[in-house]
This record gives structure tokens, sequence and C-alpha cells, in this order.
């Protein structure tokens, strides 16, 4: 049991800091994703099996369901959720950032969900890397 719990501590460790990479480099390659036409299906494609792929290997689907449990436990739960949480409002606010730029500058709808998008998905990642570490070192 002992080394399980050791291998979930190095799991955690290792998850948190992958998702706090993963939401800097969608942040940072963001830009040059805009265009006048949106990001492109080879974008959203990246993006989409980015995140999934981050997701079954984060959640330890592969796992034995000794180290899964270990893994994923009440507090990793908890952050989850707050995370999830956090990502909701930050993309309701960037929704309206979005709608109130409509009167500066024109731009498309693909736009607009392109960076909503990747504020919820960036948001979720890095809160949630950043107290999954918090709570590591604590």
């Amino acid at each position: 049991m002992n080394n399980t719990v050791n291998r979930a501590d190095r799991l955690s460790n290792t998850r948190a800091i992958a998702a706090v990479v993963l939401a800097a480099v969608m942040m940072a390659t963001q830009g040059q994703r805009m265009d006048d036409g949106g990001g492109g299906p080879l974008s959203w494609a990246i993006t989409g099996i980015t995140t999934i792929v981050f997701l079954v290997w984060a959640s330890g689907v592969f796992r034995g369901t000794a180290l899964r449990t270990v893994l994923n436990d009440e507090s990793s739960d908890a952050n989850r959720k707050r995370s999830l949480t956090l990502a909701f409002w930050t993309m309701m606010v960037t929704a309206i950032v979005c709608y109130a730029l409509t009167y500066i500058k024109d731009y498309g709808p693909r736009d607009a969900i392109q960076v909503i998008v990747i504020v919820g998905i960036s948001t979720a990642l890095l809160s949630f890397g950043v107290m999954e570490r918090r709570q590591a070192h604590s």
C-alpha cells in the first residue's frame, strides 16, 4: 500500500505540473491561431485531442483501481470542482467582454468562441494545477 501511495504522490505532482504547462502552452499559442476565419479545423482538433489525452491520463483511467483511488481522493475532487467553477465564471466574463468588444472592432464568432473556450480550458487547468501543487506542499 505504501508503494501505491508513493506512486500516487509522484503522479499527482506530475499531473499538477503538466496541467500548468498545458495551460501556459494553450494561452501562449492562442495568438498564432487567431485569423480572419478563427481557428481552423486542425487547430480545433489539436486542442480537443490534447485536452482529451490529458484528461484521460490525469484521471488515471489506465492505472490500477487502488492507485486511481488514492490519486483521485476527496481533495483532488474538491480541487477539480473549484477549478471547473472558476473556469465557468471566467468563460462567462470572457463572453461578456467579447460581446462588448464587438462595439469597438468587428470580428467573427469563431474568434470569440475560440477565445472563450481556450480561456475556460486554460483557467481550469491552471487553477487545478496550482491547487494540487499547493496542497502537495502544505
